[in-house]
């Protein structure tokens, strides 16, 4: 063994190291001036010196066309193979072209992101599909922009109002088929509830004066929006009411009347006959007193789920209303609480809530139309919802029933 050893690297060791020496060197030289083809996939397209009232059709706010190509490289080994498509990228120089034309794809087209890597020297031949490079007028236009309903649920305790403004105006750029489709279709936008926190309202309800109506001033950071040809690119808004973008939200809190509501009887004709005011009366006892000629519920009532803005405004013309027939299963009249003179009331509030909102969101200039028929959409609400609360904030329980010539009123 040990002679075997002596005799394959002791025994003319000179010769043995020239060979090696050789082999390496021509393995070296062969390695580097070897030639093969390799396809790389996914390369970026940068087009370049475009007139500057034209566009590329698909061409995005980084210079980059929207689609990329596939590339087949031809050149020295160890060059071609260490290749990444993140290191290239193609080239288009758009200059001298002002209508569509045909790109041919060669190797001046391709650019090395690498500083470290040349590619002149080390890439003999690039083949690649001919890329049709759609060229276009570069217009501006002002897209509608629609913000929708949030969606999502807000933080305990508070309730959603309304997002102001629901409709703005976005300028776009791009080229003019693509901005005229998109001014056609419009823009939308929605924001998440979810993104709000209950300590975010809390601050802005004491900062606010504990007004019933908080305003939440919707973040820069959500002021975006994707524009569909741009890949969904989000741009900020620019519109100039997209500064005014609230969303308002009511604080759920029971709210004392502070009224002993009217009460009266209504008399349908079809039972005319027999229960009518001269055979029936309201009377009086505990919760139902007599006082300054009205009779009036004199429990404690409070509402919620309402502004204290409409209870200002309404408080004065609310009406209990028995119907003193028919009776239910259970032998119980029906009552309700309405409101006297809707229309005026609705005008009111709609007065009240614009001078409101003028203040509290420092706006000199009239309020859109669009917001006086949301704030009536809202009073049309809370007529809809108006419940009698105890002060526990469950709702008032009172039964009415017919007895031999009077019609009672209870609380259960």
């Amino acid at each position: 063994m040990k002679d075997f050893f002596y005799r394959l690297f002791i025994r003319n060791w000179p010769r043995k190291l020239v060979a090696l020496i050789t082999a390496i060197v021509v393995w070296l030289l062969v390695n580097q001036t070897l030639t093969v083809s390799r396809t790389l996939v996914e390369l970026p397209v940068h087009v370049v010196n475009l007139p500057p009232d034209k566009t590329v059709v698909g061409l995005l706010s980084n210079g980059l066309l929207n689609k990329r190509i596939t590339v087949t490289l031809t050149g020295d080994k160890s060059t071609v193979e260490d290749l990444r498509s993140t290191e290239l990228e193609v080239l288009i120089n758009a200059a001298g072209h002002d209508e569509s034309w045909i790109a041919t794809i060669d190797k001046r087209s391709l650019v090395s992101l690498n500083p470290e890597l040349e590619l002149r020297k080390h890439i003999t031949e690039v083949t690649a599909n001919d890329l049709l490079i759609k060229v276009s007028p570069l217009i501006t236009e002002e897209v509608p922009l629609t913000i929708h309903k949030p969606i999502g649920n807000p933080p305990k305790g508070y309730q959603f109002l309304e997002i102001w403004p629901k409709h703005l105006y976005q300028k776009v750029s791009g080229p003019e088929e693509q901005v005229k489709g998109l001014k056609e279709k419009g823009l939308e936008l929605t924001f998440s509830l979810n993104w709000i926190s209950q300590a975010e309202l809390e601050a802005l309800y004491e900062k606010q004066g504990r007004r019933d109506m908080i305003i939440f001033s919707v973040p820069a950071e959500w002021k975006k929006v994707a524009i569909p040809f741009k890949e969904n690119t989000l741009e900020p808004l620019n519109g100039p009411r997209a500064e005014f973008l609230r969303i308002h939200f009511l604080k759920q809190k029971l709210i004392p009347l502070n009224l002993e509501i009217p009460i009266t009887i209504f008399f349908p004709v079809s039972y005319s006959k027999t229960i009518n005011p001269q055979a029936y009366s309201l009377a009086t006892n505990d919760i139902v007193q007599r006082k300054e000629g009205l009779k009036r519920l004199t429990l404690p009532v409070y509402i919620k789920d309402v502004s204290r803005l409409f209870l200002d405004v309404v408080r004065d013309n609310m009406l209990l209303i028995i119907v003193a027939a028919p009776e239910d299963l259970q032998g119980n009249l029906h009552w309700t609480i309405e409101f006297v003179d809707e229309k005026a009331l609705e005008n009111a509030f709609v007065e009240a809530s614009l001078k409101e909102q003028e203040e509290q969101l420092g706006i000199k200039e009239k309020l859109p139309s669009s917001t006086e028929e949301e704030i009536r959409d809202r009073f049309r609400a809370y007529l809809r919802k108006i419940t009698l609360l105890n002060a526990e904030g469950q709702p008032l329980e009172l039964v009415a029933r017919r007895t031999e010539n009077t019609i009672i009123l209870e609380q259960v």
